[in-house]
């Protein structure tokens, strides 16, 4: 169930820096990104994405720029 999770969650985020990003570079999208998931998703939902990411998952640039802004804040 743990990894049903962290997919869906991986999913929204990538979906997040997509509709976000359009039209922006991967810098100026990924802090958008990184703003949106501050603002609206719970501290355990970006610990669990970081998480993810820390162990070699795979995420589009925009997202991994969004999650390095979001892990600096840490």
């Amino acid at each position: 169930m743990a990894a049903k999770r962290v997919d869906h969650l991986v999913k929204m985020a990538e979906q997040i820096a997509l509709n976000l990003g359009a039209g922006h570079d991967d810098a100026a999208a990924g802090e958008q990104t990184a703003g949106h998931i501050r603002h609206f998703w719970t501290p355990a939902m970006r610990l669990q994405l970081l998480d993810f990411w820390h162990h070699g998952g795979e995420v589009t640039a925009v997202l991994a720029v969004a999650l390095r802004n979001l892990e600096e804040e840490d």
